[in-house]
């Protein structure tokens, strides 16, 4: 719990990193989850119709960047065609 007292007192940076970590956390505990579901899923459920990976029963917002299929250089070539 953050007291009054101490929201003043911290910079609006250390704020943005309390956020971010209360965000990880959640996101995190939401991972924990799928993978109990998949795996309930996987022993329970008919190895046919069964998704192949966790990320395929339930996608989280976290996911999207692993799948991406632009790295840096396709960005600058990207911006070098629009300059």
């Amino acid at each position: 719990m953050l007291l009054p007292n101490d929201f003043y007192s911290m910079s609006p940076y250390h704020f943005s990193l309390m956020i971010k970590g209360h965000q990880e956390k959640k996101v995190d505990n939401y991972r924990q989850t799928r993978l109990l579901m998949y795996t309930m899923v996987r022993l329970m459920g008919d190895p046919k119709t069964a998704p192949k990976s966790p990320q395929a029963l339930w996608e989280l917002p976290g996911d999207e960047d692993e799948k991406s299929g632009i790295n840096d250089d396709d960005i600058k070539e990207i911006f070098k065609r629009l300059a």
